[in-house]
């Protein structure tokens, strides 16, 4: 599934033109974006949760020169899914 097929199943579920799905759906993404660029987890109920933490310094190498390199801490997003989301297989 991608963007399209979610404004789509927006516009089928709702009645909304492909604009109004389309402004729908970036405003929830935007709203993501804004809160967690912020450093602000984002929670929601049945799907799961979003938290920024800061990852560790590293090193990594240069796949070209084989030279070690550092790599600075950087903010990462983690997605932890909510039970419901959580599927079991048999």
């Amino acid at each position: 599934m991608i963007k399209s097929d979610i404004i789509a199943r927006v516009m089928e579920e709702l009645g909304y033109t492909r604009a109004q799905a389309d402004k729908a759906v970036n405003t929830v993404l935007q709203t993501l974006i804004e809160t967690l660029s912020q450093g602000e987890g984002v929670v929601i109920r049945k799907f799961g949760s979003f938290e920024v933490y800061d990852s560790k310094r590293s090193k990594g190498r240069n796949l070209k020169t084989g030279e070690e390199v550092a790599i600075p801490p950087q903010k990462v997003v983690r997605f932890k899914a909510s039970k419901k989301l959580k599927f079991v297989e048999d």
